[in-house]
């Protein structure tokens, strides 16, 4: 079934960022500055949304071919008037990690009239406020957790790696539930 707006992401997807400053990332690795400012904003009221943050992204199963990230990420940046420096995307899958007492998750959230790939990245609790303690180890703790590419790495950007098979998902939910019984019995 094709996703709706609210779904989380399926299991295997890739969510992933433009960069819009050189600020954002140095010698491919993503800076403390890529969590700050506008990244991290309340959802809008008018969406109802069950979780506190979010930062704007895409997901990888919905964006295209690489060539067809690239040229969003230039047309994006050319509309809002910045220049393209890169993109992040996480090292490991994030949804269900609790980072600095904040419950993470990739929810799809398409744009009406407009981009069909759109996802955040949402934090459940309290988001703190910028410029505090707190906030500055949100930062720090999300900065370890993402890779980061230049322009001209773009196809080093992970696929997607979906399924909607029946017999693929039976699979990986039993491979789950295996490897839960077995740390509770370990």
């Amino acid at each position: 079934m094709p996703l709706v707006d609210g779904d989380p992401a399926p299991e295997g997807d890739v969510w992933y960022r433009i960069l819009t400053s050189d600020k954002h990332i140095t010698k491919g690795r993503i800076q403390h500055a890529a969590f700050q400012g506008k990244c991290i904003k309340p959802p809008r009221p008018d969406k109802n949304r069950p979780w506190n943050g979010e930062a704007s992204g895409r997901l990888r199963s919905l964006a295209g071919s690489i060539d067809n990230v690239k040229h969003h990420c230039q047309d994006y940046c050319k509309k809002i008037n910045r220049t393209f420096y890169g993109l992040m995307f996480p090292k490991e899958p994030l949804a269900g990690q609790t980072i600095a007492n904040l419950q993470v998750g990739i929810y799809y959230t398409p744009i009406d009239n407009g981009d069909q790939a759109h996802s955040d990245l949402t934090f459940t609790g309290p988001v703190p406020e910028e410029r505090s303690e707190e906030h500055d180890r949100l930062v720090m703790a999300l900065s370890g957790k993402f890779n980061a590419l230049h322009p001209d790495q773009m196809s080093l950007l992970p696929d997607a790696n979906v399924t909607t098979e029946p017999q693929k998902i039976r699979e990986r939910l039993k491979s789950s539930v295996l490897a839960m019984m077995h740390k509770l019995r370990g």
